[in-house]
């Protein structure tokens, strides 16, 4: 996510290892294209939907940028381009894949934490757990969203940064702690808003109950 951390033959090679597992991830995963259109359509469903769909087209197209604008492994293609837009493309891209991998992980939070929970055989319903829990996400949101003003991650997403690798290296300690809490912010509120979801929705689907059981048996 930083040019200036890596330098551009592992900055290359890196994004075509990343865009293989994307592969690899996808297959592992193809049962749910194979289901796409089968079962009911409900709200969480398409909006994974679409989260899903955006990220295979962001991951595309920073791959077929990358390779556009490559130096070292693409370059005896000869195919580089010097148009600016491929490089803004190609970064706005990587940022919006950045965010769409976030809240895919969010979607998919609750199911990886049961799995963690029960592999560390953690009491989910103790109060010690709960509060550490809950503090730590408060925290990892805040800071996220601190973190993605002081990071410009708005203007890198609507493609006004170019050539953001070049300058004074920045602090890596500080580069990571801030992303990993962007990630972190977009995983739980993702995880938060979609609680939220099920709650509306299950209080709408008992309250819908007893009004039926009422007009069924009146008094």
């Amino acid at each position: 996510m930083d040019y200036r951390f890596t330098g551009n033959a592992f900055h290359e090679i890196g994004g075509v290892v990343l865009f293989l597992l994307f592969i690899f991830h996808n297959v592992l995963n193809r049962r749910w294209y194979k289901v796409f259109f089968k079962g009911r359509q409900i709200l969480s469903r398409v909006l994974m939907t679409l989260v899903n769909l955006l990220l295979v087209v962001t991951m595309v197209t920073v791959f077929v940028t990358g390779a556009l604008i490559s130096a070292t492994v693409f370059a005896p293609l000869d195919i580089r381009s010097r148009s600016l837009f491929v490089h803004d493309l190609h970064q706005g891209a990587a940022f919006a894949s950045f965010i769409l991998i976030a809240i895919h992980l969010g979607m998919h939070w609750k199911m990886l934490m049961a799995k963690l929970k029960n592999w560390l055989h953690i009491d989910a319903s103790s109060l010690g757990w709960v509060l550490m829990s809950r503090i730590i996400s408060i925290v990892v949101i805040i800071y996220g969203i601190y973190a993605s003003f002081t990071n410009d991650i708005g203007e890198k997403l609507l493609m006004q940064r170019v050539f953001m690798g070049w300058g004074e290296e920045p602090s890596l300690w500080r580069f990571l702690l801030d992303y990993f809490a962007i990630v972190g912010s977009y995983v739980g509120i993702t995880h938060f808003l979609l609680g939220l979801l099920r709650k509306v929705k299950n209080g709408n689907f008992t309250t819908q109950t007893m009004l039926h059981k009422k007009a069924a048996n009146p008094k």
